[in-house]
């Protein structure tokens, strides 16, 4: 199984004007917050330099003739300043923190509020792990890019532009000469960034694997074991986890070495400065407290230097993440409500296709479709897989739009409606059955939240669901986690049959939803169909020759035309494209004992 992030996608650009003018747009409706944070850290980076210069002054009153006023004068002012630098320090801190998490609330609801426009097609191409990734992978790197990143970055220049400020007028000339630290340590910064980008991306790409084959064996499990494939799973993840362990080990081995050379250098330039600056000092051409002031700031120099190299990295990975987020946000939805589109009258359900050509990229699918089907009628659609039966009750259900030609519902094309006034009216089951975790309740009442518990037990009851959910533990309200996974698959199919019959729809459309379901199973429910498609108009997708059989009309498709269409019974005397379909495929031969 592939990762779903390719983690050379994490690192481009540090910069891109672009997405930086596009993810600042998050944050103009807290222009006011962002500013203040940004005056928050000014101050906080005022007070830090403020307070080495007053411990400088105060080291000098001390040093020499100073009076005991002075000295608590500069006390007072040193507490003050302290509490300041709190102030200012835990403010920036919480607004940076409030502001980032807020930018990615508002960027996860942009996102999901456009993926529920999104055509089903778009998800099926892309896939719920690569969109999930961005939602979460992604907008958590934005967060780090307004906390980390942005703030951070302003901070560190802030702080260095006020070091060097202050170095330089203290002493140009120790300052300069404390300066010739910078293009070594710039150097090196330099050379480690190249390397660790490598190392990191080593890192990400194997825990990428370590997590896809993770999942995938997980999933797997039962086919692994009905195979004695563990032996080799287990040897084949070791390796895989291996893989990862190198590369982390390789990658913090990198990363240790960078503190102690930062150190080194800066120990160096520390001890230059207090060589160079002791002599001034016996010079009487500098205080102690300058000095002092001046050790403290060389130790300081280097600090935002190597928090800006971290966090060229931070702003790497903030472009990409970016980029992803954006292609999502940019996609046009396939579907879309005309600017004129009106709501879908309570309907009959008469349905037409009327000469539908259709297809998926540049493959047509449907060759010119014509079918009429009048209001109560069950349409059973049959053939071979990759005829167009799915396209046929996409289109109805406008999960895609035609080619060319229309699907109208009592006249009205239903291109020309909106979409929630349309599907409303339809009860749609499907062949992958999806149930959302939550009570068996809330997964029935799923579109009418309103429903009464009465009205949900007789949706149950109607597909033969009622007994089984009421030996639950607990009932309607029984839990059946995500997916609904302590319900079996005949369970799971009975629950979305109800789900569906609870909305009254006027339009059934049933895809292949009898096909994982047991024989018993099935009973039920052709019992509870043969009430329920009475007066609505049904179309039946199955592979089952009893709802086939009881169908009003049996529309055979094949290579995406309609071949015949009438009852069983008419299309098997005919001996045509269905007889041979039906010998093919249904006339199985008693079964041996």
């Amino acid at each position: 199984m592939m990762p779903n992030v390719d983690p050379d996608d994490l690192l481009g650009k540090a910069y891109e004007p672009r997405i930086v003018r596009r993810l600042f747009a998050f944050v103009v409706p807290y222009r006011r917050r962002a500013l203040a944070t940004l005056l928050l850290i000014a101050v906080g980076t005022a007070c830090d330099l403020g307070l080495a210069k007053l411990f400088s002054l105060g080291v000098d009153e001390v040093a020499g003739d100073g009076s005991l006023r002075t000295l608590n004068v500069l006390a007072i002012a040193f507490l003050v300043t302290l509490i300041a630098r709190f102030g200012a320090t835990w403010g920036a801190f919480y607004l940076i923190s409030w502001l980032g998490n807020r930018v990615v609330f508002d960027l996860r609801n942009r996102m999901f509020r456009h993926l529920q426009t999104l055509s089903v097609g778009y998800i099926d191409r892309r896939g719920v792990g690569s969109i999930m990734s961005r939602i979460q992978n992604d907008v958590g790197v934005i967060n780090e890019f307004f906390g980390e990143g942005i703030t951070g970055v302003f901070s560190n220049v802030l702080i260095l532009v006020g070091i060097i400020g202050v170095m330089l007028w203290t002493d140009w000339q120790l300052a300069l000469l404390s300066f010739l630290a910078l293009p070594v340590m710039v150097a090196i910064m330099r050379a480690w960034r190249t390397r660790i980008i490598e190392t990191y991306r080593a890192t990400r790409r194997t825990i990428a694997i370590v997590n896809g084959d993770l999942a995938e064996s997980i999933a797997g499990v039962r086919v692994a074991q009905a195979f004695t494939r563990e032996p080799v799973n287990i040897r084949r993840f070791r390796g895989l986890n291996q893989d990862n362990l190198d590369a982390a080990v390789n990658a913090a081995r990198l990363s240790s070495l960078l503190f102690p050379i930062v150190s080194l250098v800066g120990a160096v330039a520390t001890a230059t400065g207090v060589y160079v600056g002791g002599r001034l000092v016996l010079n009487r051409t500098m205080t102690v407290g300058e000095l002092v002031l001046f050790i403290a700031l060389i130790d300081r120099f280097f600090e935002p230097i190597r928090d800006l190299s971290q966090q060229y990295n931070v702003l790497q990975a903030a472009m990409a993440a970016g980029e992803r987020i954006f292609e999502v946000l940019d996609v046009e939805p396939e579907v879309r409500d005309k600017p004129d589109a009106v709501d879908l009258p309570p309907i009959v359900g008469r349905v037409r296709y009327d000469r539908v050509r259709f297809g998926y990229g540049e493959t047509e699918i449907l060759h010119g479709i014509d079918l009429e089907v009048e209001p109560g009628e069950t349409v059973a659609f049959v053939g071979e897989t990759g005829a167009g039966k799915t396209s046929m009750i996409n289109l109805l259900a406008r999960f895609a739009d035609v080619w060319s030609g229309g699907v109208s519902i009592d006249g009205h094309d239903v291109r020309d409606v909106t979409q929630r006034s349309l599907r409303a009216q339809l009860g749609v089951v499907l062949q992958d059955t999806f149930l959302f975790g939550g009570t068996v309740r809330d997964n029935i009442a799923y579109a009418r939240q309103d429903a009464t518990l009465k009205e949900v037990e007789q949706a149950a009851q109607e597909v033969g669901a009622h007994e089984f959910i009421r030996a639950l533990p607990e009932g309607y309200e029984t839990a059946i986690g995500e997916r609904g996974v302590s319900l079996s698959v005949g369970q799971r199919q009975l629950v979305s049959f109800a789900r569906a019959l609870l909305t009254d729809p006027r339009i059934l459309i049933l895809d292949e939803a009898t096909s994982s379901v047991d024989t018993q199973t099935e009973r039920l429910i052709q019992q509870a169909l043969r009430r329920l498609l009475r007066d609505r108009t049904s179309f039946v997708i199955a592979h089952r020759l009893s709802t086939i059989r009881e169908a009003d009309k049996v529309v055979v498709m094949h290579d995406g035309r309609i071949v015949e269409q009438g009852t069983h019974d008419d299309l098997i005397a005919r001996g045509g494209y269905y007889r041979d379909l039906y010998t093919m495929q249904w006339r199985t031969p008693p079964a041996a004992d």
